[in-house]
This record gives C-alpha cells, sequence and structure tokens, in this order.
C-alpha cells in the first residue's frame, strides 16, 4: 500500500532534517527518507501494527519532487494511514505550527529569548504517535528536547512517567492514550523554558491569519471518531495547557480535575474534556513532614498522586463509555482514587508514590523494591522518608513481570527534564 504524504520541500520543513536543524541536532537527522521512515513506522506500531514495515522514497523532479510512503502489511488500520497522515501534514494543521514560529521568529525578542548552551529552540510536531486508533488526546505544553534527541516524541521523563500512571489505573495499552497535541510545538529544554515560550494562541491559535492556526484544528483532526469510536476525549496537563485551553473551551479559568465539553468546530465537534496537574508534578513533591531541603514547601505527594489517577480513570473510563457525562466518570473515578476501598488500588497509589519523590533518599529504584516497600508498609508510601523495609513484613507476592501493570518502565527514574 502506497500514498503521496505531499512535496519534498513541505515534508522536508515538517519532519527534524538536517538541512535546517540548528548544530547541535543535525546530525541525527542526515536523511528524509529514514525520518519518515521511521516515525511512521513508530505511530504504526502504536496504533497496532506490530509487523509493520515502511520505506519512503520521492517521486518527479524539482520542485514537482513528492514523498511516497509505502507500508505492509495492508491492515485495516494501515489503509487509513493514506487519507490521515497527508491530512495531519496539510496545511490546515501541522503547516500552521510552522506559520506560528515564523510569526515569532519575525518579532523582536520572541524567538529563543533566553537560550540554554546546547539546546536551542526546534519547531517539533507529535510524530510517532498513534493517528488512527488512539482512544484519546492529551492536551499539554512543549515537547521537551530529549523527545528529539532521543527520535521519539515519547521518549522523555514526563511520558515514561505518564505512561507508567495510566497502566496502574488500567489502561491495557498505554500507547493507545498518549496521542499529543502541544500549546507550543516547539522543543526546548524540559525546565525554565515555558516562561519564555511564545504565547500559545497568540502564535499557534490565531484564526486571523497573522500567525498559524494549529491548536484548535490538529485538537479536532486527532480527536474526530470513527466508525467505531465517538470523538475522543481530551485531557489537558499543566498550568500552561491550562490556561490555553480555558481560552479555547471559552472558560474564565480551567483548574485541576475541572470536566466539561468544548465545540473545537472541524472533524470533531464538542469533546469532552479533563484537566489536571502537569505528568511531572508529583516528581516535585514529598511524603507529609519531610525535612529534606528539596522538598521545600511541596509536601502534597499523595494528594498529587491520587489526582492523576483519577485523571487516568477519567481517561480509560471515557474512551471505554462514551456516552457516560465527563461530570459522571469524574465522580466515579474520584471515589474509587481519593480514598481507595481495595487493597488492590490502595498497593497501586502506594507503589507510584514510591516511583515518585523529590527526596532522592525516599525514592525507590524499581518496580520490586517499591512494591516490597509498599508491602512492607501497609501501602502507605509515606510511612518513612527512605525506601527501606524490612524483608520479612512484606505481605504480598510481587507480581511475575507479565502481570504488572502496562507501560512499566523502571528507566523512568535515571532522568528528569
Amino acid at each position: 500500500m502506497s500514498y503521496t504524504l505531499g512535496a519534498e520541500a513541505d515534508i522536508r520543513a515538517l519532519y527534524p532534517d538536517a538541512s535546517w536543524l540548528p548544530q547541535p541536532y543535525a546530525a541525527q537527522y542526515p536523511d528524509l527518507a529514514a525520518t519518515v521512515a521511521e516515525f511512521t513506522r513508530q505511530s504504526l506500531l502504536r496504533d497496532g501494527v506490530s509487523n509493520a514495515e515502511v520505506a519512503v522514497d520521492f517521486q518527479g523532479e524539482g520542485d514537482a519532487r513528492t514523498v511516497r510512503v509505502r507500508i505492509t502489511p495492508v491492515t485495516a488500520t494501515s489503509l487509513r494511514y493514506a487519507e490521515v497522515h497527508p491530512r495531519f501534514l496539510d496545511a490546515a494543521h501541522a503547516q500552521q505550527a510552522l506559520k506560528g514560529v515564523a510569526a515569532c521568529k519575525g518579532k523582536a525578542g520572541c524567538w529563543d529569548p533566553a537560550p540554554v548552551s546546547g539546546e536551542p529552540w526546534v519547531p517539533f510536531l507529535p510524530l510517532g504517535l498513534p493517528m488512527v486508533n488512539q482512544e484519546t488526546v492529551l492536551f499539554l505544553d512543549y515537547p521537551p528536547v530529549p523527545a528529539l534527541t532521543g527520535k521519539d516524541y515519547l521518549n522523555n521523563f514526563t511520558m515514561c512517567r505518564w505512561g507508567r500512571v495510566m497502566g496502574a489505573a488500567g489502561a491495557d495499552n498505554v500507547l493507545s492514550y498518549e496521542t499529543i497535541v502541544d500549546s507550543r510545538p516547539i522543543a526546548a529544554a524540559g525546565s525554565g523554558q515555558d516562561a519564555y515560550l511564545p504565547d500559545p494562541l497568540a502564535y499557534f491559535d490565531d484564526i486571523s491569519g497573522a500567525a498559524g492556526n494549529y491548536i484548535t484544528p490538529m485538537l479536532s483532526l486527532l480527536a474526530a471518531g470513527d466508525a467505531t469510536r465517538v470523538v475522543r476525549p481530551v485531557a489537558v496537563f499543566g498550568t500552561a495547557a491550562r490556561n490555553a485551553w480555558a481560552r479555547i473551551a471559552g472558560q474564565p479559568q480551567v483548574g485541576v480535575l475541572d470536566v466539561g465539553s468544548a465545540d473545537l468546530g472541524g472533524q470533531a465537534g464538542t469533546v469532552p474534556w479533563i484537566a489536571t496537574n502537569h505528568p511531572d508534578v508529583t516528581s516535585y513533591n514529598c511524603c507529609p513532614g519531610d525535612p529534606d531541603k528539596r522538598c521545600g514547601t511541596s509536601h502534597v505527594l499523595l494528594t498529587d498522586e491520587s489526582k492523576d489517577f483519577i485523571a487516568a480513570c477519567w481517561l480509560i473510563t471515557m474512551a471505554e463509555t462514551p456516552g457516560m457525562t465527563p461530570d459522571a466518570a469524574r465522580k466515579a473515578c474520584s471515589t474509587r482514587w481519593s480514598a481507595p476501598a481495595t487493597a488492590a488500588d490502595r498497593q497501586s497509589l502506594c507503589v507510584q508514590a514510591k516511583l515518585d519523590n523529590n527526596n532522592p533518599a525516599a525514592v525507590c529504584a524499581s518496580y520490586e523494591e517499591a512494591w516490597n516497600y509498599c508491602s512492607a508498609h501497609a501501602a502507605n508510601a509515606c510511612a518513612t522518608y527512605d525506601c527501606k523495609y524490612d524483608p520479612a513484613a512484606v505481605t504480598s507476592a510481587l507480581p511475575p513481570p507479565g502481570q504488572r501493570p502496562a507501560g512499566w518502565n523502571n528507566t523512568c527514574n535515571s532522568y528528569r527534564e
């Protein structure tokens, strides 16, 4: 199965490529065809085509040259790529992000005004994510540089951790819940840059034509239903994205665990949504009373962990029960995860909390350690300010690898943006 993706000049501008990338990144993307093939293969794998093979070549001459994508095997999912993939990259969607970047670059002091050594800003679209079988759409702020340098949009602490939470909350396939639209499609250093990045709606959701009209059309495209689904629910993460979403949804403000419905127009129309914390928030929190100097005044680890699980549960519930109202799903998930009634849910919350903490002495280094700590401390993640436990006090057997939550990846603790 093959299809034309678009004009070579357009595609080269939309994918990371040595022809335009800043020097620190250029060597990682020397070949456009290979880059398009790899990101397309990632999307197919995450859309459930486990044996996907992708080849990319060029057709025509000069300015008329186009990019052609060939996919095997031919499945119901891969066939839909001939429609969805070019639309994702067309003038009404991905190319609008570049218009926003150009508008920012054209205004003095807008583009990369506080550069981090070795990590210059780069326009970077959510490539390699599910485009056909996604269950939800996540609205975040901006992709951190490790997503670009790792050649994988999900190769960063933020999404690694969120995948853990989705699996612990009950998602069978966390990848189907990880289709992303960022309010500012710019790869930048993962901390200290959000205050300098351009206003998302002024540059990336502008219907006047002066900048880019990217955010709402792309959200609508990816949240739209198909023959087997009604519209996908949207989750909004973090202060910057919540502020942008409030204006998109016509709300005076949007707080953590607020829910509602918003008319995005386009393909999706009205979509259900929930707002929550940034996926990294718990990693910068500590247990109540922890005196470690890194904790500062942030001692709400358990409260914020519960909020994350409520949001993850809401996404799963709305995806699996699309007729449920956003408020009904929130109430059901709040009942389950605010004060878990079952030992299994209490253990899940505890294990995740022992992997998230701003006191490095309190963080467990692996799922195994976290499980044993929680089992030995009656599922109380804040029983002590370390990860020590008495092996004789471990009361529940560690689940074998195949029975642990989907999305488990014990490398998340190795770095943070």
